[in-house]
């Protein structure tokens, strides 16, 4: 836990980011915001001073210029970091404006009930940053006019922290997405595995994997080239979309694999999905939008195995990818389950 001391100095720097961004004529964003956060805490030194000679030539720093000093002096460090430091500057501004209206309606039991409820709320995602911020105009306005100062900065962060929320979203979004196909990336992929198989475990709950794989994709690309390549990996995406729950999770594995996460689905459950996965690529042609000529089937092998409590991550991944070389070497276009049964169509 951050030391009162450490707590300030971040509260200073994050302050004094957001108001080199006013003064500066930017946009708010976990990018630009991470760049002036760093330029203000003094911990890069090159960041600085790039800054610094813009500034001393009186210039404004623009969006290009943030964009360039971003990827040179920080964007492979910090990819999830700023997200999170954004998201816990955010946080700390919501419990500054908190505490003010706290401090100045003390003798207000109802407020306090209030303030309670609606950060709980907020803290568990039930409420959005603007429901918070409305909330406590309504309810700081109740108490009275001596509360104008505190309307006056709740009114004046109340855009501001939507504006943060909304670019937070969209940079959570683009860390975990992969860009070609909409499904969630290998990263994203990764740490839902670790959540989803400890959950499973605590709760005792099924959870199945399956690894989804073109077959003679390579071909594809050799015949038709890799725009058309790419256009049948997002065919596939939206196949899987298409055959999965809400609840569940497709993601690009890599190359022309896919996997799927299958929350309280057992193996031969799983084992049923997968093959219902394998008929609609088998039974579909695919067709180029520009000409309207047909590449003919594209067809798929599947590995399924269920997750078993306390086996390694590895192990899980492993079982399934022997399930899937199970499947290609029965002669593809097949399902197969990590016990080696084969499903055929």
């Amino acid at each position: 836990m951050e030391q009162s001391g450490e707590r300030d100095a971040s509260n200073t720097y994050a302050a004094a980011a957001i108001q080199a961004i006013r003064d500066n004529g930017l946009q708010i964003d976990p990018k630009t915001f991470s760049v002036w956060y760093e330029y203000h805490k003094g911990g890069n030194p090159g960041l600085r001073r790039v800054i610094d000679i813009i500034l001393t030539n009186r210039s404004p720093v623009s969006p290009v210029a943030v964009a360039r000093i971003y990827e040179r002096f920080i964007a492979n460090a910090v990819d999830y970091r700023v997200i999170h430091e954004t998201s816990a500057r955010m946080q700390q501004t919501l419990a500054q404006l908190v505490a003010l209206v706290s401090e100045a309606s003390s003798g207000a039991s109802q407020f306090g009930s209030t303030i309670r409820r609606v950060s709980g709320q907020f803290a568990a995602n039930e409420v959005s940053i603007g429901e918070l911020v409305q909330c406590l105009l309504s309810e700081a306005r109740e108490i009275g006019a001596s509360t104008l100062r505190i309307q006056g900065e709740l009114a004046r962060n109340a855009e501001l922290m939507q504006t943060m929320q909304r670019s937070l979203e969209d940079a959570r979004r683009e860390a975990s997405t992969d860009p070609l196909t909409g499904l969630a990336n290998r990263r994203c992929l990764d740490e839902a595995l670790q959540t989803r198989a400890g959950k499973a475990m605590n709760d005792g709950l099924d959870l199945s994997l399956l690894i989804v794989d073109i077959d003679h994709f390579k071909r594809v690309n050799d015949q038709w080239g890799h725009p058309v390549g790419d256009e049948v990996l997002k065919l596939a995406a939206s196949t899987l979309r298409a055959s999965i729950r809400e609840a569940d999770l497709a993601a690009r594995y890599g190359g022309e694999e896919f996997a799927v996460v299958l929350a309280g689905v057992a193996a031969n459950a799983a084992g049923e999905i997968g093959e219902r996965i394998r008929k609609s690529f088998a039974e579909s042609q695919v067709v180029l939008r520009g000409s309207g000529q047909s590449i003919g089937t594209i067809t798929v092998s599947v590995g399924v195995a269920a997750y078993e409590p306390g086996e390694s991550l590895g192990q899980w991944v492993g079982r399934t990818d022997a399930a899937l070389y199970a499947a290609k070497q029965a002669g593809r276009n097949q399902v197969a389950l990590a016990r080696n049964a084969v499903l055929t169509g």
